[in-house]
């Protein structure tokens, strides 16, 4: 069915913006998709498939690359031991491929299908199809469930609450690493940075290659200080009781990405739980074509359990697919 929602869409750009497309089977797993797509498929890019874990074994996918180009088939870029939280360098990773891109995340558990919406909120104009197909809820969701059934001492509602990455333009996130690597130096103290002597961990003071001369030990220590952090605002060449900038903490505070808060309790009147939870993720999408697909696919512990109910938050599970596209 995803492949089959990927192809509708392949079919439906128009001519004139049918441009080289890279397919992203995002947690791949074993790779299944991303080895049917390359022969199905015939006219992408290439395959990417993305997985966190780095000692899947991949030999289908080897052995279906070796003949590939001759059999006019894209290859399959295997990207182990990739975090889809790690969202930034993902971003820059993905986009420096240059082609439109397409994600394809099946089954993703957790707080997977939030993070993948956030990379692909980070590629716009590069990214313009999104499929996913939600499955264990976040813990978010999870919390809430368990709260419905007898309020737990110390919970708090930002429990309930699901941060979801939204597009963040390269000017500010530039600002944003620039800010959190001031914060980074002004955490750091002057015994735990390299000495400049001797390029070993230990204070200045303590190096076994300082002069006997007073005059070269002192310039040496004015050039250490020159060099090292002001532990208040993290920048270089002053001492935290000269430093002018005005700020509400003793260190800079750690700049956040802009999210949306997606608030699971909303979705309490929803006939379906995890449908509503499906509508409630689309909202935080930044395409302008989304859609809530239920394709018809049985949850059979669900059928045998007789739990395909109001309550029951997995109901639905993989059969309802998100489709979004720009």
């Amino acid at each position: 069915m995803a492949l089959h929602l990927f192809q509708t869409w392949l079919d439906k750009r128009p001519e004139n913006s049918k441009s080289p497309v890279t397919l992203v089977d995002v947690c791949c797993g074993k790779g299944i998709t991303s080895l049917l797509a390359s022969y199905l498929f015939r006219e992408l890019y290439q395959v990417v498939a993305l997985d966190k874990n780095a000692n899947i074994n991949f030999h289908h996918i080897k052995a279906a690359n070796l003949n590939a180009t001759d059999a006019g088939r894209p290859r399959i870029e295997i990207w182990g031991d990739t975090n889809l939280h790690d969202i930034d360098p993902l971003v820059e990773r993905l986009g420096a491929i240059g082609t439109t891109l397409a994600f394809i995340g099946i089954h993703l558990c957790k707080n997977l299908s939030p993070a993948a919406v956030g990379v692909a909120n980070n590629l716009p104009g590069v990214c313009k199809f999104l499929m996913l197909a939600p499955c264990c809820l976040p813990r978010q969701a999870r919390n809430y469930a368990k709260f419905k059934c007898g309020p737990v001492e110390g919970q708090r509602f930002a429990s309930f609450i699901i941060p979801v990455r939204v597009h963040e333009s390269e000017e500010d996130r530039k600002l944003r690493f620039e800010a959190n690597s001031r914060r980074a130096n002004a955490k750091k103290r002057f015994a735990s940075m390299p000495c400049i002597l001797c390029d070993e961990i230990h204070p200045i003071k303590k190096c076994s290659l300082l002069p006997c001369g007073e005059t070269e030990r002192l310039e040496i220590f004015r050039r250490a200080e020159e060099l090292s952090p002001c532990w208040k605002c993290g920048e270089l060449g002053h001492k935290k009781e000269l430093c002018q900038e005005v700020q509400d903490s003793a260190k800079p505070r750690l700049a956040l990405p802009p999210t949306v808060e997606l608030d699971v309790a909303t979705i309490e009147e929803e006939e379906s739980l995890f449908e509503g939870y499906c509508n409630l993720l689309t909202t935080s999408i930044q395409m302008t074509d989304i859609k809530v697909i239920d394709v018809g696919m049985e949850n059979s512990a669900a059928i045998l359990n007789n739990s395909a109910n109001h309550d029951n938050w997995n109901a639905g599970r993989k059969s309802i697919y998100i489709v979004a596209s720009s």
